[in-house]
């Protein structure tokens, strides 16, 4: 009787703990609800001029963006002082939301990232089953929503790609995982997830060929019209002066590290966190749970405070 109620006990304590991504889903839910309400008193009430001025910026950017047509992809836009930078086809990504009204096609954009970032976080379980890495996951990728919720960006679309990538490799259904994962570097720092699952011998070299191929074709028309590749690669290395850091390249790589790619670089640690007893390190995972997010936080919080908040402060 006494080990049927400790049974009993430990199912309820483990069933609690199991359903922690629960509450870091209604987490994402207020989160995206607060910055609606914001954006609303935005249309009624003199707020501060940063939050004016900043708030779904690049949801606008975006939209201007698209007028550019896809030929002139690469070209300046009007209120933006970073020329585009994405892979030619986010054109074709985003143009259903620049068919809708910016009035309504914001807040749909707001319903699909909380739909796909609750989506990675409910079926991480499934794939991942250490509670402390899905911890660490679920807490940066919450920082790295905020972020992206409030500039109204898509980096969201990065870690759903990713983790679709990697669900359907895990299925052994390895062509689609190679599709999501192309359709995921629209974004090219994207690609960092090909040499993670190589060091954490996830895949093996062979394997590439299910992810490169769809890459290389995506990138054909880059082959065709170089100088359309050569406008992309000059975009990439622009340099703002409005994030000018300590280090020689923090204006550049501010557009590869944002707060808000937390969220897919979080899937990245967790994914080799959770695949350590490959590459011998499993013996150093309690380490490493604690070092790899630590650099990361720190080196944010740098290039947030150094290379963004305090040069706006000064002018």
């Amino acid at each position: 009787m006494n080990e049927e109620n400790e049974y009993k006990r430990s199912g309820v304590i483990e069933e609690k703990e199991y359903q922690i991504h629960l509450y870091f889903i209604f987490g994402l839910i207020i989160i995206t609800l607060t910055l609606i309400v914001i954006r609303i008193l935005l249309y009624y009430y003199e707020i501060h001029p940063y939050i004016k001025e900043s708030k779904d910026i690049d949801y606008l950017i975006f939209i201007e963006g698209m007028k550019n047509g896809l030929i002139n992809f690469y070209d300046l836009i009007e209120f933006s002082d970073w020329p585009p930078y994405y892979l030619y086809f986010w054109y074709f990504i985003f143009f259903p939301m620049y068919l809708l009204p910016i009035e309504i096609g914001i807040y749909i954009w707001d319903a699909i990232r909380l739909s796909s970032v609750a989506y990675v976080f409910y079926n991480a379980k499934e794939i991942f089953e250490n509670k402390k890495d899905l911890i660490i996951f679920y807490v940066l990728s919450s920082i790295g929503y905020c972020y992206d919720a409030y500039f109204n960006n898509a980096n969201f679309l990065i870690i759903f790609f990713l983790f679709l990538s990697y669900k359907y490799f895990e299925n052994d259904k390895k062509w689609i995982a190679g599709i999501f994962f192309t359709l995921a570097t629209f974004k090219i720092n994207s690609l960092i997830f090909i040499p993670v699952l190589l060091i954490s011998r996830k895949i093996k070299f062979k394997d590439l060929i299910y992810f490169l191929i769809p890459f290389f074709l995506i990138c054909i028309p880059y082959i065709i019209f170089p100088d359309y590749f050569m406008q992309m690669v000059n975009n990439w290395l622009h340099s703002d002066e409005e994030i000018q850091g300590v280090l020689f390249l923090d204006s550049i790589t501010w557009k590869a590290l944002q707060p808000s790619h937390l969220m897919f670089i979080s899937l990245l640690i967790l994914i080799f966190l959770a695949n350590l007893e490959n590459i011998s390190l499993a013996k150093r995972k309690k380490l490493l749970r604690i070092l790899l997010p630590s650099i990361i936080l720190i080196y944010y919080i740098y290039l947030t405070i150094i290379a963004f908040f305090i040069p706006i402060i000064l002018t």
